[in-house]
This record gives C-alpha cells, structure tokens and sequence, in this order.
C-alpha cells in the first residue's frame, strides 16, 4: 500500500496524483549501499549492481577504488595507460629524482619498453573488464590489488632494465624474479641477498658470527638487536663511526633490528611494517628514522614494501 505524503490518503496503484489533494505523487526510492544507485523502494536486488538488499552481506561503507575507472570498453586500456603514468612519476618523486620524470617519459616512447606496455595494458584492460562484468562493484577492491601488482612490476622492470642511468643507484635486476613473491613459498634469505646486493654494497656486514669479534657481537646484541631464541639472524650491519657495532641493523626471520646514531634501539617485525618512506638521505619506517647509505636505503626500502604482512610462521628457514 501506498500512501500520499502529503495527507497520508491511500493512492489508487498507478495514479501520477493523490485523489484527495491532489499532490504529486514521487515514487519512494531507497539507495543501493555498494554502488548508490537509486532504485524502487520494494526492490529486492539493487537494478544497477546486482546487490541483494535481503542477503546476508551487509556494506556499512563503499569501497573507495585506488585506481578510479568508469569501465568503458571502448577506453579502459587508455585509463589504464593513463594511471601508469601516475604511477610512474610517483615512483620515480619517491624513489629518484622527481625533477627527471620527462627524461623517465621519453625513454618509455624511445625503447623498446613502449612495445612491452603496449601489449600488457591491453591484457589488463582485458582481465579487469571480465571481472567488473561478473561482479560489479564487488570486484572494486580486487581490481585495485590486480592493478597495483602489475603496475609495481612493470615499473620495476622499466626503471631497472631501461633507466640505469637514470636512476642515481643501480638496482640488482634478481629485484624482479619477486613481483610475486609469496609468503611461505620464498626464501627469504635469498631474497634478501638478492635485494640488497651486498657485492656492490660499501657497508660493513657480518653474515658469520662464529668468526666475528666477539666484542662486536657483543656490543650489536647489547645496543640493538633483541633477538629472540628461535630467531634466525642473517646478517648484522655495523654503521657506527666508530666501528664498534653500537650503531647499525640486522634482518632476522621475524623483522629488522637498527638503532641510528643518537638515537633509541628500533624493531618492527615484518607483519607490523605500515608506512615505509624514502627521503632524499634517510627513509623512515614505520615513522622511526634510519639511514645507511643512499643506494642502501632504497633497496631496504624497497625490500621492507615487499614484506609487508609476512609472519614468521610463513617464512621459509633453509
């Protein structure tokens, strides 16, 4: 039953104004919690997205997409060549030097990099249409993932194999094998070493704690590194002044240890990592400061992105 909601009289089904005054009749709608779109108010499922309004899911907020698209067919490949470039020069103001992301752009038209894309933004135009076909809104959440793993390998295959000269710091190319590296299925003491390239490193690094100074060791487990007893310690990285191992950092199975020059010890265990930033000298994580050298720091840093959300139950120990 429908009533006026001007003087609640009963409208005769079909009628555009009320019988009785003679006011306008609006259809009563209600608003599609996933999507927003307007539809009758005695619908079941949601006409534009397919939501269920008597279903068990419940959305108390939409999802707000990472990577905006409208899902034109027609020019979904170009949106998303589109948001390369942003993401492109995002990268190289996080990582490089902002201030040659033209040179960036003009190498991608000039090597052979152009052709590569070409052929993978019309693939991932492609996977993301399917998906926003038989999900809808739904898929939102998933296609930004999907995007954001082939964006991040895709610029680390064109920054590294096509930009060495443009980058300030030469990154290992053993940095790709890990676009999708997976918890548990990857051994992260070979991915470690593959990141952070120790033969071309100007630090000092001890991976063999037999023949070290017992006096360092001593002094690294005193001022920094709280290892538990099951911890397995990779390397300890000795950056004091000094050489005294009173200042540096260590990777374990669980997180990375570091404490800076005038300044308190630090930990924060793979699953913990949040917010991991590159400045110009130093990089910060998780807020707290810490710095090594420029080429160090970056490959750190991105190493740490990669473990992010990785538990020490799910990392391979050889």
């Amino acid at each position: 039953m429908t009533l006026c909601s001007n003087c609640a009289t009963e409208i005769i089904p079909g009628s555009k104004f009320c019988n009785r005054c003679g006011d306008k009749i609006t259809e009563r709608t209600k608003e599609c919690p996933v999507c927003t779109h307007l539809g009758p108010i005695t619908s079941v499922f949601c006409h534009h997205c397919g939501y269920h309004f008597e279903g068990k899911k419940h959305f108390s907020k939409r999802y707000e997409p990472i990577f905006p698209l409208d899902f034109d067919v027609d020019s979904l490949t170009d949106q998303v060549k589109f948001l390369f470039f942003k993401e492109l020069r995002q990268r190289v103001e996080a990582e490089h030097d902002v201030l040659k992301y033209g040179d960036y752009v003009e190498r991608f038209y000039q090597s052979r990099f152009r052709d590569i894309y070409e052929l993978r933004s019309g693939q991932i135009a492609a996977d993301i249409a399917t998906q926003w076909d038989r999900f809808g809104s739904e898929a939102l959440e998933e296609i930004d993932k999907r995007l954001g793993i082939a964006f991040e390998g895709l610029l680390d295959f064109f920054i590294i194999q096509y930009c060495p000269d443009l980058n300030g710091v030469l990154l290992p190319s053993e940095i790709l094998k890990y676009e999708k590296a997976i918890p548990g299925k990857t051994d992260l003491w070979e991915m470690i070493q593959d990141f952070l390239d120790f033969d071309h490193e100007t630090e000092v690094f001890y991976f063999d704690f037999i023949t070290m100074k017992q006096e360092l060791l001593a002094n690294a487990c005193k001022y920094f590194l709280f290892a538990e007893r099951q911890e397995r310690i990779y390397f300890i990285s000795d950056l004091s002044l000094k050489s005294n191992c009173k200042e540096g950092f260590a990777l374990t199975s669980k997180g990375i240890y570091w404490r800076a020059a005038f300044d308190k010890p630090r930990r924060v265990y793979y699953h913990e990592l949040d917010r991991i930033v590159k400045e110009k000298e130093w990089m910060t994580i998780n807020g707290y400061f810490f710095t090594a050298n420029p080429a160090l720091n970056l490959k750190l840093c991105k190493l740490l992105k990669k473990l992010r959300g990785w538990r020490p139950s799910t990392v391979p120990v050889k």
